[in-house]
């Protein structure tokens, strides 16, 4: 008789282990369709830490011999790596971890689902979560997918839990026989399958048009084959269809979202890649919301310097108008030289005249002077009437400012809306009385004007009344005074000659600052396009799946529209090859400017100088957002580097950034056009991430994705047909379950859905079934 110590002092070995179940199932008995063996480990794995050799090549053992390991979430790393074992040149399978929750009733389960109290202390219990049916294939599947947060996950609450509201619970039909009465969802990953013309996206249609109508009619035409299946005569057809959400309410009572992307939405689209690029930016900004402040402020940066460059090429120009006015009115006084020659003739003539009348030279000193002065003083009458004839023009017949705008040279509109209302209230404010100053300033300026007139006017009037006698003695001699005037217009006219001469130099050096400044404003747009690209290098993008870079880049399109302004026929200092040089137009304004404006360089007819200068010095380079991922780009100036599979993954995922939100994402046979290896590595990694996040209902015939991304459930349609038929005799019947879900054909079973197993459904319709279920049993539990 075997006594207590006998049993607590057992113990095994892995052989007496394989001979019980030899001796138990026969000699061919498969170990994994009775049992599962795991062992226990330690904190950190199973290998001892004290590095002595036997122990570890033990270890290795056991490690090869078990299917997975009592142990702790401390553990989990250790058991996923397939270079665990002594012998480097050996792999193993990646294996599961789990724990007990020590509990010794299901008053203690519930317990340790969350937090609870002892005393003071609060204390949380691990415990495992298996996602599987509560079967012994469904156990067997933690083998399949061991990774944490698959199909095993340890902890000490649900995990994958989504918001209630978020996640379709069920889809009910009423007035119908094509349809069941209701089909239930499982929140992660639902995947339907079926052969052709089954029903597959008529489901998946019908639940997108329950919660969104225009949504769902603006992408598709109907719910399936036919006539009868177009929207139009669906909503005329009585039938109703209602979807309930994981919170118990109906659409209508709480109304949610979908990202919906019908039959060949992906491929389709993603050929396009400006369809792609014009979906990079919204996604990046949203993602980045401080770098879209930075962009929009240096956007208008690059806005203002334009701005101010199209000034300064209408100052440009001005000044070049005013400075070809000054020669021809240069060209009206004659030449300087000769004026100067016809003075000293005059002169000569004077002294003659002087000697001739015996006029003393000090009469003819004083009547010069008498005459300067009264000419001075008209002249200083006709600047002032100028000056506020010149007033009036400008400012209109009130003669002052009617309004004042106030701008600063930093604008404000990327400050705090509270901040700018506070500012505007402020200049509001003092506007009226800095107008009002500015006002009196002016009043006062054209008082003064109208006093130094009538002063001059006195002093004409003063200077005559004394000298009235010598006045009358001179303009007896005709002669004299003739010669005298025209001495006095000789000198006028020189005097004029060289304040044109001085007005026209001093517009030459404002053209030719105006072209430097031009320069310096280029050289700074370029500054800030550097800088919108810096800024975006800064971010740190390396934890996010898509990347995104920026380019800028001179647009042949656009430049093409430019050039056709030019004429390009002519070999000039800017036109080479029937191509205009404009980096060299950007380094030299000024003679780009000049050989413009006089003609040197042509414009084809129709065209404006000063637009074409405008449009060539104000043309900034285009901006473009380029989306990376995996070391693969789209967007920007080059060609894509993404096969057609990434570009479709791409494109789901800047839809899915598109929103925050996690609301359930709709997909029919995202595999379309799509090769195998971007399934394999692409789109199946991405489904077994996004599933956790959000609800996908997905149609698909592909097994590496239904299969491959270890869908939670599995819904088999089938369209009624003699040679497929449903015992209901609806036109459409859905059966769901598990992957583990099995169960051999029954061909007494009439009933299409009825007669097999969830899994021989999806061996018989998926392509490459039975394949991708072998790769996944067998791709972490095989000793390489």
């Amino acid at each position: 008789m075997k006594t207590k110590e006998d049993f607590e002092s057992a113990t095994t070995t892995r052989d007496y282990i394989n001979d019980a179940f030899k001796n138990t199932f026969g000699e061919k008995a498969i170990r994994r369709d009775h049992f599962l063996v795991f062992s226990c480990a330690n904190n950190d794995g199973l290998r001892p830490k004290r590095g002595i050799k036997r122990k570890e090549i033990i270890s290795d053992e056991i490690d090869k011999f078990s299917d997975g390991f009592f142990g702790g979430i401390q553990d989990q790393n250790y058991f996923l790596k397939v270079d665990r074992l002594e012998d480097t040149k050996l792999t193993i399978g990646k294996k599961p971890v789990i724990t007990g929750s020590d509990a010794h009733s299901f008053e203690d389960l519930d317990n340790f689902l969350e937090k609870r109290s002892m005393g003071k202390e609060l204390i949380t219990k691990n415990i495992t979560w298996i996602k599987a049916d509560p079967t012994f294939e469904g156990l067997k599947q933690i083998l399949y997918e061991p990774e944490p947060g698959e199909r095993v996950c340890i902890g000490p609450n649900l995990p994958d839990q989504k918001e209630p509201y978020q996640v379709i619970k069920k889809i009910k039909f009423e007035n119908t026989s094509d349809f069941p009465e209701e089909i239930i969802f499982n929140q992660n990953l639902c995947s339907i399958i079926g052969s052709r013309s089954s029903g597959k996206s008529a489901l998946v249609l019908y639940l997108a048009h329950a919660i969104d109508e225009d949504l769902t009619e603006e992408l598709t035409d109907g719910a399936g084959e036919g006539e009868e299946y177009k929207w139009e005569n669906i909503n005329s057809s009585g039938i109703n269809y209602t979807v309930e959400w994981g919170n118990g309410l109906k659409n209508e009572e709480s109304p949610g979202k979908i990202i919906l992307i019908p039959q060949n939405y992906l491929f389709s689209r993603s050929k396009d890649s400006n369809e792609i690029k014009n979906k990079i930016e919204p996604v990046l900004f949203k993602r980045y919301p401080d770098f879209k402040g930075k962009y929009e402020k240096f956007l208008n940066e690059i806005k203002k310097y334009n701005e101010t460059i199209t000034d300064l090429i209408e100052k440009w120009f001005g000044l070049s108008d005013k400075i070809e006015e000054l020669k021809e009115q240069l060209k009206n006084f004659g030449n300087k030289n000769a004026i100067e020659k016809e003075k000293i003739d005059t002169k000569k003539k004077i002294k003659e005249y002087q000697e001739k009348y015996t006029l003393s030279e000090e009469e003819i000193e004083t009547y010069r002077k008498l005459k300067n002065n009264i000419e001075e003083l008209e002249n200083i009458i006709k600047q002032d009437r100028e000056n506020i004839n010149e007033i009036f023009s400008i400012l209109g017949e009130g003669g002052i400012f009617d309004d004042l705008i106030i701008e600063f040279k930093t604008g404000i509109d990327n400050l705090p809306n509270e901040l700018i209302v506070k500012i505007k209230n402020e200049l509001d404010k003092n506007k009226k009385h800095i107008l009002e100053e500015i006002n009196k300033i002016v009043k006062e300026y054209k008082k003064s004007l109208d006093s130094k007139i009538k002063e001059s006017r006195e002093k004409i009037e003063n200077l005559k009344e004394k000298n009235c006698s010598l006045i009358e003695k001179y303009q007896k001699n005709e002669e004299l005074e003739k010669n005298i005037k025209k001495d006095i217009e000789y000198k006028q006219q020189l005097k004029e000659i060289d304040n044109y001469n001085k007005k026209l130099e001093d517009f030459k050096k404002d053209r030719d600052n105006n072209a430097k400044i031009i320069k310096e404003f280029i050289r700074k747009r370029k500054e800030v396009l550097e800088k919108i690209q810096k800024a975006l290098e800064e971010i740190d993008q390396s934890k996010n799946d898509i990347k995104f870079s920026i380019e800028y880049e001179m647009e042949k399109n656009d430049l093409d529209i430019i050039g056709a302004k030019i004429n390009l026929k002519e070999v000039t200092s800017f036109v080479e090859n029937y191509t205009f040089n404009i980096e060299r137009i950007r380094e030299n304004p000024d003679e780009w400017l000049l050989d413009l404006y006089c003609g040197k360089q042509k414009i084809n007819k129709g065209y404006d100088k000063k637009e074409v200068a405008i449009d060539i010095l104000t043309f900034t380079e285009s901006i473009m957002f380029v989306g990376e991922m995996e070391g693969d780009k789209i967007g920007g100036f080059s060609e894509t580097t993404m096969t057609p599979g990434k570009r479709a993954l791409f494109l789901l995922k800047l839809i899915l950034a598109e929103s925050d939100d996690k609301w359930p994402i709709l997909i029919d046979q995202p595999e379309d056009n799509l090769d195998s290896r971007s399934i394999t590595d692409e789109i199946v990694p991405f489904l077994k991430k996004k599933k956790k996040e959000r609800q996908i209902i997905m149609v698909s015939h592909n097994a590496n994705l239904v299969i491959g991304a270890d869908s939670e459930q599995i819904i088999v349609a089938n369209r009624h047909g003699k040679d497929r038929p449903n015992s209901d005799n609806k036109q459409f019947n859905y059966l769901t379950g598990s992957i583990e879900n099995t169960k051999e054909k029954d061909d007494s079973i009439k009933d299409t859905l009825k007669c097999q197993g969830i899994r021989e459904h999806a061996c018989l319709i998926l392509d490459g079934g039975e394949k991708a279920f072998e790769q996944r049993r067998d791709k972490y539990n095989i000793l390489k």
